[in-house]
């Protein structure tokens, strides 16, 4: 009628029936697994995904996601596009929504065919997701490339559309300021800050894991800032042969106590360390161009000020991080920049 071209998301016939005897197959693979080995526990595993998996199949509730991320989208002012829901023509199991041009977010060609930078491209998506994560707590929790698609705006710049909205987490307020203090911590390298927030989330002596985990760098890097006052080292925006075979290294190490944190932490934040994860892939197919610790440590930051009596301390204590991720970005331009001049006119004279 109106000329628009459309997007039309059609459920296959008998899936939401065939769904309830996958969940049974699940629970009894949990059941087996904690039966045979009593070191480990999955059961959180089968109590996180059932609720989470009726609700993707119901598309009008992926409809009334979008729409609540689409608003606060407009009111933080993050150049990302989510598709308009045509409701008259939606069901439970139809949605229609107006199309929208874009390509995946790791398509590295028509990156470079649109003129798109890869930095830009990797510091808006994080934007996205850590908005939602310490400024709304209504969490898209499905960011893999095809769901987060790229183009350039009308100034030739990065502009995110987000697509398919089914799986969505909220988290509850008191998690939320807990969860942007651990972050904030991580990024101030404050390990007694780190411990306090960990614990909280009922993670002791396994603080430096839940940590890792999280930044997907070792704790002993942690340390090192920590004695240095940097923020962040350009060894985190590079993703070395060597530190992924030392995470992985971790990860068998410390299987069992993976297994055991996981069962421990909030339910909330398991389905957040998803959303870390993809938009790890995201920016290790980029390249690794932006440190998405500073990304995550300015919107928590900024959270943790939002919820506090406006004074000037606190004003100044948010400041405070603002300056010195600047100064950090800075330092980090200088030393991958300025100070290979020399070098590089030496090889090319």
């Amino acid at each position: 009628q109106t000329g628009k071209k459309l997007a039309i998301k059609v459920q296959h016939r008998g899936l939401r029936e065939t769904v309830e005897g996958d969940l049974l197959a699940v629970r009894l693979a949990v059941w087996a697994v904690d039966r045979l080995f009593s070191d480990f526990t999955l059961a959180w595993l089968a109590e996180e995904i059932a609720p989470q998996l009726r609700f993707e199949l119901d598309f009008c509730n992926e409809g009334r996601n979008s729409e609540k991320a689409k608003s606060f989208i407009e009111k933080v002012g993050i150049d990302c596009i989510i598709p308009r829901i045509l409701w008259d023509k939606t069901r439970s199991r139809i949605l229609c929504m107006e199309f929208e041009e874009g390509f995946k977010s790791t398509d590295l060609n028509s990156m470079k065919k649109h003129g798109l930078k890869k930095s830009e491209v990797a510091e808006l998506i994080a934007s996205v997701f850590n908005a939602q994560m310490f400024l709304s707590g209504y969490v898209h929790c499905d960011p893999h490339p095809a769901n987060v698609l790229l183009r350039a705006n009308k100034k030739g710049k990065p502009q995110v559309v987000l697509v398919d909205h089914g799986l969505y987490k909220e988290i509850d307020p008191e998690f939320r300021l807990i969860y942007a203090k651990l972050w904030k911590s991580l990024l101030m390298v404050d390990i007694e800050g780190i411990k306090n927030s960990c614990q909280q989330l009922g993670v002791n002596k396994m603080f430096p894991l839940l940590a890792g985990m999280l930044t997907a760098r070792p704790f002993d890097e942690t340390l090192e800032r920590a004695k240095t006052g940097i923020l962040a080292s350009d060894k985190q925006m590079m993703d070395t042969g060597a530190d992924t075979a030392m995470i992985r290294g971790y990860a068998k190490r410390y299987i069992q106590e993976i297994i055991k944190m996981l069962d421990v932490i909030p339910r909330q934040m398991l389905l957040l360390l998803k959303v870390n994860d993809c938009l790890r892939h995201i920016d290790f197919t980029l390249g690794t161009p932006t440190n998405n610790l500073t990304v995550a440590g300015k919107f928590a930051a900024r959270a943790l000020y939002e919820e506090r009596t406006k004074t000037w301390k606190s004003w100044f204590d948010y400041l405070y991080v603002l300056t010195r991720i600047h100064m950090n970005d800075f330092l980090i331009w200088w030393i991958t920049n300025v100070s290979s001049i020399p070098s590089r006119l030496l090889k090319n004279p």
